[in-house]
């Protein structure tokens, strides 16, 4: 009987520690594995329509995720139509492709371009604001094409992701933040192109990184100028004049060191863009408005790398008269401004 109930407790002790050991090895490959958002699922990736089978599988390697980990849908030229109101409809120019995670509320919109060489046109920051004017909350998109492309039509399948999980996109205010995209993306060159043809001194490096801080003045200048758009709005409902909204817009210019380097055209394409954002439901909704918040700190995060990267490289930097020195000075009175 002794040796019976010793043979029995060695066997509860030895079927324990191999249940707890598989718990473990269980527990392991759960975390080892793509999170999963239990309002979504896996995350979703969405290939453009004009790649082949095997162009697919290869596009999924340069997004880090395999066929287990992810829901998979397909935008097409169709989609491109549907969500934004133009476009060919040939599925074989929809190349580019994105990975889409639902985060949990107050997170925030974070893109990524996993493959930068192929994105010729759009930078990740230039997706943040467009996305959120359609109206996209708390996601972290990841963006790859496996050939060059411009990158426009990214936006399209974020839009199929969001809705093929459950969310009903806006069309009216998912064709503004097209337009918006394209716009901003035309100002960005006009603005850098300005600014280095006044300053062919510079470095390469020292070039860039100019280009890269009038880029995110620019994304910053568009969440200015919804939020003074949504300030107004609140005083005065909808009886917002054209001159308040042209003058919101040259304010944010100047606030971000961006006047001088503007032509009145694009001053002008801006402002219709704010009166289009004060007239469209929801663009300047509480939900949006700090939306636009969470991306702003990644906007001075970006002016804060680029002033601690050349505050350590050489004192010409620093002394350089002329167009640096003005973003330098831009940099700081941005700070200046947003903190005080």
């Amino acid at each position: 009987m002794k040796i019976n109930k010793v043979v029995t407790g060695m066997m509860t002790l030895l079927l324990s520690t191999v249940s707890l050991a598989g718990f473990a090895s269980i527990s392991e490959a759960v975390n080892e594995d793509t999170v999963i958002n239990e309002r979504w699922g896996k995350p979703t990736f969405v290939a453009g329509a004009g790649l082949s089978e095997a162009q697919r599988g290869e596009t999924m390697n340069l997004l880090k995720v395999n066929a287990d980990q992810v829901n998979i849908q397909t935008a097409t030229g169709a989609d491109l139509i549907h969500y934004l109101g133009s476009g060919s409809g040939d599925d074989a120019s929809m190349l580019s492709s994105v990975v889409v995670t639902r985060e949990n509320p107050g997170k925030g919109i974070t893109v990524s371009i996993l493959t930068p060489e192929n994105i010729t046109e759009i930078t990740a920051d230039q997706y943040k604001n467009p996305l959120i004017t359609a109206g996209i909350t708390d996601a972290t998109v990841n963006v790859g094409s496996i050939v060059k492309v411009t990158g426009e039509s990214a936006l399209t399948g974020v839009y199929k992701a969001f809705e093929a999980n459950g969310d009903v996109i806006d069309t009216d205010r998912a064709q503004l933040a097209q337009d918006e995209l394209a716009t901003t993306n035309q100002v960005a060159n006009e603005i850098t192109q300005q600014a280095a043809s006044e300053n062919s001194d510079l470095s390469a490096e020292e070039q860039a990184a100019a280009e890269e801080a009038y880029q995110t003045q620019l994304n910053q200048t568009l969440v200015d100028i919804k939020k003074d758009l949504a300030e107004l709005k609140e005083k005065v409902g909808e009886n917002v004049t054209a001159e308040e909204v042209t003058e919101i817009v040259n304010n944010a210019l100047a606030k971000n060191d961006l006047s001088d380097y503007i032509s009145q055209d694009s001053i002008n394409q801006l402002v219709a863009l704010a009166q289009r954002y004060a007239s469209t439901d929801g663009v300047l909704s509480e939900e949006s408005l700090a939306q636009l918040d969470k991306i702003s700190d990644g906007f001075k995060n970006t002016l804060n790398g680029i002033g601690d990267k050349f505050g350590d490289l050489t004192n010409a930097v620093k002394e350089n008269q002329g167009f640096f020195q003005s973003l330098w000075q831009g940099i700081k009175d941005f700070f200046s401004n947003l903190f005080s």
